[in-house]
């Protein structure tokens, strides 16, 4: 009988219970030509830190 074996299993990676990377899409005018820009970027979650504080801590240091 086949094993009951992960991908992860096999390589030596602990599996993680939830996710550790956002992708925060901040938008904006352009100077010169007034059109909508957007930009985004790929945030770590820290540790023991919730999604949505974060995002709202990150967009309160910016502003």
């Amino acid at each position: 009988m086949a094993k009951n074996q992960s991908f992860g299993e096999k390589v030596g990676q602990e599996k993680k219970s939830s996710k550790n990377h956002i992708m925060l899409i901040r938008s904006g005018r352009s100077d010169k030509t007034g059109a909508l820009r957007f930009n985004g970027e790929m945030v770590r979650i820290p540790e023991g830190k919730n999604a949505d504080g974060l995002v709202k801590e990150l967009l309160a240091n910016k502003a």
